[in-house]
This record gives C-alpha cells, structure tokens and sequence, in this order.
C-alpha cells in the first residue's frame, strides 16, 4: 500500500461526486459512497494518516444520516461532504508531499456536527491500528448476535419493514436484470441496472446492523463493479453466482419478516461459507470443477434405456474392453446410433466452457484486412458471374450464400473494433475538474451521445485533441465563480461535451458557457505578431481560427495549464492529421464551441457507385438522402449565386463533380444527367453525376502519403473489376466547390 493508491482512491471519490445529477444525493448514491469511504478508510489505517481518518467519519455521518433521512438541511450537509472530498485531497498530497500533515482540520468535524446534529470527535488512531469500519457507531458496538446464535434484537422496527418491503421489489429487479445480462454481457446498462440495487440493500442494512446482508451485498457488488470495469468478464459463473446471491438474500429478508411476525428468533442464522466461496473463485478467475455425466447417466435421463439395460451393457464391455459403452448397447439393440450420438453430443456441451480471451489489437486489424480482402474477391466473383449469360444456376445460389456469409463475417468483425467514446468522455470530464480545482474554477461537466461508436484507432487519435480543448475551455473560456455571478451566470462553469454521427462524419462538440472569444483582442494581437497585415474583409470564422496558428496566444501569462500558444496549433494538426476538420462558434458573454470533424474510418463501408464521364466514385450511403433525374424547369441560375435546383420545394445548390475534377463528361445538362442529394454537415447540395452504377460494401484503403491531401476524397476502394474507385468525403467536395 502507497500515497499513491490512497490519492487514487480519493479521485475516485471526488470523480463520482462531480457526476452526481444536480449533486442530489439518494439511499444508492450514498450507499456507493460507503462503500468506497470504507475501502478508503482501509489504505489510510495502514498508512497510519489519522487525518484521512478522522475526516472520512465525519463523511460517514453525513452519508448515514442521508440513508435516514434524518438532515435539517440536505443541500448544505452535501456541500459539506463535497468540502470534505477536498480536504480529504489536501492532506494525501500534504502526505505525500511532506510526510505528514500540520493544519487544522477539527473544525471540518464540528461543521459535519452541525449539519448533521450528532457530536464527532477527532480519533487518536496509531500507525497500523486496526480499519476503521464504514458502519454505524451502534454496529460496532453491538454483540454478534448473528455469530453467537444471541436472539436477534430489533432496533428499528419502522425502518426495518421498509427495508423488507424495499429489500424485496431490489431483489426483483435484480432478477429480472441479472437475465437481461445474460443474454447481453456485454452491456453496462444492466449490470448498472443490478449494481444499484446492491448498493441500496448494503447501505440501508449497514445501519440496521445486518452483518451478513451487509457483507454479501458487498461481495456481490464487488464482483459487479469489477465486470462494469472491465477487470471481470460477464461469464455464465459470475450470472449463477449473483443469482443465487440474490436467493440468499431473498431468504434472509424473508427471515427477517417472520422475526418481526414473532416467527423467527435468528433469522440471520444461516450459513454463507459455500456462497463465499463462489464468489471468492469467481473474483480470481477460478473456474468451477465440470462434472460430466457419464454416457449410461444421460441415456437413462433421456428415457432411451433402463437401468438394467446399462447394467447388460456395462457387462458386455467389461468382457471386451476395447469396446465402449455406446458401441455395446447399439450392437445388444438396447438403443439407436441415433440416440447414442444425441447423448454424446450433450457431454460434450457439459464439458465444453464459455471464455472470453483478449486478442493483440496487431491481429484484430490484420482479421479485419484479411475481411476486407474477402469482400474486394467476393465483389470480384459476383462481376464475373453477373457478365455471364449462360451461368450455371447452382454455381449462382451458392454463390450467393458465401456472399452472405461473407457479409455477415464482414459486420461481426469490423463491429470489434468499434468502440464507444464514453470512456473518452469520463476521463475528459475528470480532466475538467482536475484542471479547475487548478485554477480555482468550479465546473460541471454534461455529456451527450457517450455511447457513439467509432473506430477504436481514432479513439486513440483524438485523445491528445480534446485533452488540449478541455483545458482551453476551463483555463481560457470560463470565467471564476466571482466573475460569473456578476454577469448572472451560474456559479458554477458548463462543459459539454457531445458526440454524434452525420454527413458521413463522426462529430465531436466541445462547448462552454465562459466569456467567448474576445474578436477585438485577437485582431490586435494578429496584428502585433504581423500574422495578418489588413483585418477588412475578415469573416468571424477567418479571425477565430487564428488562435490554431503555431504560437498564437492571447493569454496575458503563462501558467502551468496554458498560455504558450502551442495547445490549439497541436490540436489542429491532430485533426488534420486524421483528415478531419474543426470549426469554431463563438458568442461574446456566453461561450464558444469547438466542432471537431472526422471521416468515418471503418475498414468496409457501403456505398454507391456513381459514374462522372470514365472515372467512378463511391459516396457513402450515410450521406445520400434521395437520388433524382430534375426537370428543366426545377433548374435555376440565379446571377451571383450559382446554379440551384428546386428539391421538393427547396433550393439546393448544384455542384457538377466534373468540373471539380476536371474530368469529360456524357452529359451536362441537369435535366439529362443524374443528381445525387448528399447531406453535410450543415448544409445539402446536389452532386450532377452521369450514371448510377449500384450500391456495394467496399473497403477504404489510403492513397497513399503522395495522394492524401486531395481535397473532396477520403480514399479508395479497389472495384469489382480489379479497377480502383475513389471514395468521396462529402464536406471536403462541399469546400471544394465553394472556392
């Protein structure tokens, strides 16, 4: 145990509380807090740090007294449990900095007094002394009447028969979640959903003295915040071991109703060793011992056989053997091969076992390569049987079933490598607050769409992006609470962050609520680096995006969080880096936005084929909404603004492919040619294209580093007939045609 593992455990602490809705803290919530007090409370003892101590039960009083509902005042009892987190922060860096900790802290012990109504002293614990628990003072001081087989004594009768009648609809709820798990392991939402339930039983039953429902409880959700971490994989084990879990639980409740009815001295008096044991094999990873049923048994469950025929046919092998058992009673005509093959095909599900494995990234990618490989041959093959007019039609079903086998390999594993960008977005919110507390700026982070998926390689690349938007955002955008309060803002500053797929982009927004970009400021300090050397003609787009020059930087001093003009210039680079685009809003007095571009990546897309004169291109079908041949009088040349066309009663503007790229095309006139509506980011536009060729899946590959900055493309794709297409990036096309 180290500084360092008590410092993490603090962030934690500090990271839940900033994600608490409004900071209204329920029964759960607390219950959470608790439990992670309790860990806490444990690092400190054994490093002796008696301060951490003492604070942490004043925080524990608070938290029990939430559970009872017993506060005057709830919303200043949480802030003081929020300055307890603080402090909580200041002593392990004190530690850790000096080894000890010399201010005051007992007048943080009187204000959780006050606000709680219930006297806390300062404890003198030793170096080494024994953890403190995070229950009730009563807990501690109660005989174990649970161990010692003592008649069970009730505290609290109004309070228990809530419990009882909560205890009971949370082990519902986790029933019925704990099956939805099982059918999808994979989705954090129900163990969340399983997770909470958990939390309020150990809480509330901490205070009611409840040793063993307290204990499991923990142990369960323990096992449950592993698997919603990722240290534990959702197995058939760990769901039999929640449910009966949960069975205990439901028996011991039950108990405790028909004590309270004068029908159960010990209500509590049951044995959990076995339980235990499960649930300690399961948080190691220790697989249960398989027993297989013999070939004889399953026979004789099935009905197939007697007993006295396994007997006549265990006799018939012991005199020959090299004989099995299946092969004695086929021959004695006991049984059919038939039922002899059902039953050995159960034996082998009994034996087989269900495993997770992690897989080198290096292989998943080359999985994915080798698909997209798969499919460019697949194209290939289906050209090649369509061109023949005399095919052989068995040829061409089976054909077709290997391409949807194909296409089904191609989903499967192109969706591993997919994503959600919520972990992104946690470790960005704690960075806000990590940066705040820096600063002295209080802020509160909202997140929206954390459960998009993107490519797991470009949740690595935007990583270094959004940590230097956070800390412009908080260091530069928000203003402190002082300032804030005089304009009429909010004490506390507002980060969104916010995630979404359009236009065949993947979008990321970055906003504040802080003072927006000072427009006058950066023209002056433009025009003192000589950046710019006339600011007429300037759009408010053009000015902004200055602060992306390489040492641009307006910030009157340079701290340890920013200010030396190299931050945004990095973040510009990423995102072209990854051909992305980023634009700026900004409004004086109420914020700025960052909006962050990206391509989609994914190593096979759907597309259609679209012909311009010789040349083929694919758009994304993402990014198409209809395809249409206009009438000569939808179209429109308005002097000054270009050519439109009238779709469905809105003017869009037209773009003609050829033009772009300098290509000759078959035809000219929109009213003869083919316009393909594609959705950008902001805007639609029509795109004038000679043909539609079809709709295919085809796999991005790069150009290369020689090719790679062609404005309009994202990449290529390598057609059914060995030819290469290229694959159109919509808004790139889009600011290809305004230039």
């Amino acid at each position: 145990m180290n500084i360092e593992t008590l410092l993490k455990s603090i962030d934690l602490i500090a990271s839940d509380f900033l994600f608490l809705d409004s900071q209204d803290m329920n029964i759960p919530t607390a219950g959470k807090f608790l439990n992670s007090l309790e860990g806490l409370t444990g690092e400190a003892a054994e490093l002796g740090i008696v301060p951490v101590l003492d604070v942490a039960k004043g925080m524990n009083v608070i938290l029990e007294c939430v559970i009872l509902d017993s506060l005057a005042d709830k919303g200043k009892a949480i802030s003081t449990f929020e300055r307890g987190i603080a402090l909580l922060q200041e002593i392990a860096d004190e530690y850790k900095k000096t080894g000890g900790y010399t201010k005051e802290y007992e007048s943080y012990l009187n204000q959780a007094g006050a606000v709680t109504g219930r006297a806390i002293e300062a404890q003198a614990a030793a170096p080494g002394a024994e953890t403190p628990s995070a229950v009730p003072p009563q807990e501690e001081k109660k005989p174990d009447a649970e161990a010692s087989g003592q008649q069970f004594l009730i505290q609290d009768e109004s309070l228990l028969r809530d419990f009882i009648s909560e205890g009971t609809e949370y082990i519902e709820e986790i029933e019925v979640n704990i099956l939805n798990l099982e059918n999808n392991p994979e989705d954090k939402d129900y163990i969340n959903a399983i997770f909470r339930p958990f939390h309020s039983i150990k809480g509330v039953a901490s205070f009611l003295n409840l040793e063993k429902i307290r204990g499991l409880s923990h142990n369960l959700e323990s096992l449950l915040d592993k698997a919603r971490n990722g240290e534990l994989s959702v197995t058939p084990q760990l769901i039999d071991v929640v449910l009966a879990g949960a069975d205990a639980l439901k028996g011991m409740i039950s108990s405790l109703k028909e004590a309270l009815e004068g029908r159960n001295d010990n209500p509590l008096d049951v044995d959990l060793s076995d339980l235990e044991t499960r649930i300690r094999n399961v948080d190691k990873g220790i697989e249960p011992e398989r027993s297989v049923q013999k070939l004889g048994e399953i026979l004789i469950e099935e009905g197939a056989i007697s007993e006295e025929a396994l007997e006549e046919g265990l006799k018939i092998k012991a005199s020959n053997p090299d004989k099995k058992i299946g092969e004695a009673l086929i021959q004695k005509g006991t049984v059919t091969p038939k039922q002899v093959s059902q039953a050995l095909r159960k034996q082998a599900e009994q034996a087989s076992e269900l495993s997770t494995i992690r897989v080198d990234t290096r292989k998943l990618d080359d999985l994915i390569d080798m698909v997209g490989e798969l499919v460019i041959t697949q194209t290939m093959v289906q050209q090649d049987i369509s061109n023949q007019e005399n095919g052989n039609k068995n040829l061409t079903r089976n054909i077709a079933q290997l391409f949807r086998i194909a296409s089904g390999l191609q989903k499967v594993s192109t969706s591993l490598r997919m994503i959600p960008i919520k972990q992104t977005f946690q470790r960005m919110a704690r960075l806000a607050r990590d940066v705040s507390k820096n600063v002295g700026k209080n802020v509160v982070v909202e997140m929206e769409g954390e459960d998009t998926e993107l490519d797991r390689n470009m949740v690595d690349e935007i990583y270094n992006p959004l940590v230097h938007m956070i800390r412009n955002s908080v260091d530069h955008g928000l203003e402190t609470s002082e300032e804030r309060l005089q304009c009429g803002k909010p004490e506390k500053g507002l980060i969104q962050l916010k995630a979404y797929h359009r236009g065949g982009n993947f979008v990321v927004e970055i906003s504040d609520d802080g003072r927006g970009l000072n427009r006058d400021k950066l023209l002056k300090k433009a025009l003192a680096n000589h950046v710019v050397n006339n600011v007429e003609g300037l759009t408010d787009q053009e000015i902004y995006r200055l602060i992306f020059l390489p040492g641009f930087s307006t910030a009157e001093k340079v701290t340890d969080v920013s200010g030396r003009g190299v931050g945004m210039d990095v973040v510009r680079q990423a995102v072209e880096k990854l051909r992305g685009k980023i634009e700026i809003e900004s409004t004086p007095g109420k914020g700025t936005t960052f909006i962050a571009r990206f391509p989609l990546t994914m190593a096979i897309i759907d597309g259609m084929i679209v012909k311009v004169g010789k040349e083929r291109f694919i758009l994304p079908t993402t990014a198409i909404r209809q395809a249409l041949r206009p009438t000569r009088e939808a179209y429109n040349h308005i002097m000054g603004q270009g050519e439109t066309v009238n779709v469905m009663g809105q003017l869009m503007p037209l773009v003609r492919v050829y033009d772009l790229f300098n290509i000759e095309p078959e035809k000219v006139n929109p009213w003869d040619a083919i316009l393909i509506v594609v959705e950008g980011a902001t805007s639609s536009k029509c795109l004038l294209v000679d043909q539609i060729i079809g709709k295919a899946e085809v796999v991005i590959k790069s150009l290369g580093d020689g090719l790679k900055d062609i404005d309009g493309i994202s990449g290529g794709a390598i057609m059914g007939d060995g030819q290469i297409g290229l694959i159109i990036d919509p808004e790139g096309l889009f600011e290809l045609s305004e230039r």
